[in-house]
């Protein structure tokens, strides 16, 4: 087990517990935890310290951390942010094991990162602190966290107070934000949801999203993970714990907020342009199986359904099978389950043999069945139609619909509370027609309840799908974990690069100096060319390479030179060479041909590679040539670009049709690899001055792929080079 992995154990699961900043007040937030920890159910010791008191409610209060015992695995620190600091590093003293391995503290206070310059060299002064010792630390900025598995509870939040038991379950929560940490709880938790652990992360100064990932990817307590994710310094680490859930088949849903339009000053180039920083993200969770949520009901309904068990295999053989005593909402819950995806559970002859009994004549006794409103006069019809049902072996789950009826919720809610228990098939409840207060009395008898049936349809639907989510997903290939050094390491940039300056701000590389940073690596995917000033010249160059040849203006930002007649093809001798420079001079005033091989055109691929803060880079492949801007028809990667995960994108573009007539995709996708490889690396390593490289058009035909062309966009901040 990693140093994280040891830190978040000794979180959920210490020994003892120390209090630093104590308060005898439990609805102080140094009281807090003490009252949590004692009213939920911890069996190890709490040891409140605080200088200015004898005792903390009722137990006994230490002066300060040097006097503690010894075997405190789990420090709370109720302080201002500078004497939190001291008491991290004070607290790592007292603990370590004096091999690297410390306890584990969580650190409330905010005035971090969060809070300016000084802040965030009081946030390094604290992760300092923790690497000394080996402390793993949650926060700084946050509301804490509980383990419900395991009665832990270092937290102040509010919510856990306003429950008298808290029940656990086997879903996972991780929050950046400590407050939405506990708010998702709380809500979820009502409609029916149970946690293994809530945490919220805060500042990551120590701990951060990806260690809680993979702790409980290894957690045989959780079976799925929910999470809220503002960003990440490090999307590769992200990438690993997202596939180590996948790889032992626990859904991950995330909300993720943050989405925005930076990184959009590389817009001189069409991958810039079909590219933005949340499709990177997307990639990501596509890339992993991950079920991307939208909103706080989304999150709530999901839980619910998790807590239904809609993620399991059992769950996703079956169907849910809906009972109602309003036949207009029958047909609303038919269609909505089919929107979701949510299948109907055909009800076997037997069954439909007993419900017939069991049900008025009237009665419609296939799947959805109405029972209809003769449960107000025969107080045994619907617990016998559901016990009938609960023998189904096809049914996975019972959704009852109840409309209205306020005056018999004691009854209702009293059958549902008996029955419940006794049923094999899991059970969730929609009211509707009914005061929010019947709804919460159904929820504290241990219901699973909603309001609009809808609701729960969406959440059975979300979680059953991220099951074929997360078996389509391409994931990491693991000949990827094999690339060698020389493979993936980044490409110094030539010296004598010259970027061209243009009035509106923009530099870049002509389609030489491009090639130049990628031939290295390309080999035999780009064809033979030289750079000429002159006429003669270029029919030297063009006798040297072989004919027929190619003649093409050479100005980075000169758009669709084909189009505008910046591109001659097909030249077959040396006067059609001597022609086609003397027209760009006139018409283009061009300085600078480039003389390529001509080669067969086929199908064409545009393949880019931008910098990105978070991934370090990002890539773009889809339709190339004219059309690049013209279609959407374009995929966004996110590192590494094994050759698995490019054969599973290729087959995902509309292009891929016209790609496979030429070449299968798995070899196809070999070359691409090379072809962002080297992209990727001439981003890597110039050291933020190449922002954006692409080639456009990759040619592909049966011999596999051919460069064509290649623009790199430069950093206009960077401009020692220019001219």
């Amino acid at each position: 087990m990693s140093g994280a992995q040891e830190g978040i154990r000794r979180l959920f699961q210490p020994r003892a517990v120390a209090v630093v900043g104590a308060s005898d007040d439990p609805g102080r937030i140094g009281g807090r935890p003490v009252a949590l920890m004692r009213r939920h159910g911890y069996g190890g010791a709490i040891y409140p310290v605080n200088p200015k008191y004898q005792t903390v409610q009722g137990l006994r209060c230490y002066p300060d951390i040097a006097s503690l015992p010894g075997d405190v695995d789990l420090y709370v620190i109720c302080l201002p942010a500078k004497l939190a600091v001291e008491a991290v590093a004070t607290a790592g003293a007292h603990s370590s094991d004096g091999n690297g391995s410390g306890p584990a503290a969580v650190v409330f206070g905010g005035g971090f990162a969060e809070a300016g310059e000084e802040g965030r060299a009081l946030q390094h002064a604290l992760r300092e602190a923790a690497e000394a010792h080996g402390t793993a630390v949650v926060g700084p900025n946050t509301v804490g966290l509980a383990s419900f598995a395991h009665h832990s509870y270092p937290t102040f939040t509010t919510t856990l107070a306003a429950i008298p038991e808290v029940e656990a379950g086997d879903i996972g929560l991780v929050s950046q934000s400590g407050g939405f940490a506990f708010n998702l709880f709380a809500e979820s938790y009502s409609a029916g949801a149970r946690f293994a652990h809530v945490v919220g992360s805060g500042n990551e100064a120590g701990l951060t999203f990806p260690d809680y990932l993979d702790y409980m990817a290894e957690d045989p307590g959780v079976a799925s993970v929910i999470g809220y994710l503002e960003g990440t310094s490090d999307g590769a680490r992200l990438g690993r714990a997202l596939e180590r859930l996948r790889a032992v088949g626990k859904p991950v849903f995330l909300l993720k907020s943050g989405a925005s339009e930076r990184g959009r000053e590389a817009a001189a180039t069409h991958t810039a342009q079909l590219s933005g920083d949340d499709e990177a993200w997307t990639a990501l969770f596509e890339r992993h199986g991950v079920t991307r949520l939208h909103s706080i009901d989304e999150v709530v309904d999901v839980a619910r359904a998790l807590s239904l068990g809609a993620a399991s295999a059992e769950f996703a053989s079956k169907g849910v099978a809906i009972s109602t005593n309003s036949g207009g909402t029958a047909v609303y819950m038919a269609d909505t389950a089919e929107r979701y995806g949510v299948p109907l559970a055909p009800l076997a002859g037997r069954t439909r043999e007993r419900l017939a009994e069991v049900l008025p004549a009237f009665a419609h006794v296939q799947n959805p069945i109405d029972i209809t409103a003769q449960v107000v006069n025969d107080r045994t019809l619907l617990p016998r139609a559901l016990a009938t049902l609960d023998e189904d072996p096809d049914i996975g789950l019972l959704l009852v619909f109840l409309g209205a009826m306020p005056d018999l919720a004691d009854q209702f809610i009293g059958q549902l509370r008996e029955l419940a228990p006794k049923m094999d098939t899991p059970l969730a409840l929609s009211w509707a027609g009914v005061p929010e207060s019947i709804r919460q009395r159904a929820a504290e008898a241990g219901l699973t309840v909603a309001g609009d049936p809808g609701r729960v349809l969406r959440g059975l639907g979300i979680a059953r799908g991220s099951l074929a989510r997360m078996a389509e997903a391409p994931g990491l290939d693991a000949a990827s974990e094999e690339d060698t050094a020389e493979d993936t390491a980044p490409a110094e940039l030539p010296d004598d690069l010259v970027a061209h300056a243009l009035p509106d701000g923009r530099h870049g590389l002509d389609e030489w100096q491009s090639m130049r940073l990628l031939e290295a690596r390309l080999g035999d995917l780009a064809p033979a060319r030289a750079k000429v000033t002159t006429a003669d010249d270029a029919v030297a160059a063009a006798e040297k390479i072989g004919y027929p040849v190619v003649a093409k203006v050479l100005a980075p930002f000169l758009p669709h030179r084909a189009k505008v007649g910046a591109v001659a093809t097909g030249l077959a001798d040396a006067d059609a060479v001597r022609a086609a420079f003397q027209e760009f001079a006139e018409k283009h005033d061009a300085r600078e041909v480039l003389i390529a091989a001509q080669v067969t055109v086929g199908a064409e691929l545009i393949a880019g590679v931008l910098s990105d803060a978070v991934f370090g880079t990002r890539a773009v492949i889809g339709s190339g040539g004219v059309l690049a801007n013209e279609i959407a028809d374009v995929r966004t990667l996110v590192p590494p670009y094994d050759a698995g995960y490019l054969a599973a994108e290729l087959s995902a573009l509309r292009l891929a049709p016209a790609l496979t007539a030429h070449k299968p995709l798995p070899a196809l996708a070999a070359d691409l690899r090379i072809v962002l490889t080297a992209l990727a690396a001439a981003v890597e390593g110039s050291g933020g001055r190449v922002i954006s490289i692409e080639c456009n058009p990759l040619s592909v035909t049966e011999d596999g792929v051919t460069v064509l062309d290649a623009l790199a966009v430069m950093d206009q901040n960077q401009r020692s080079t220019e001219k």
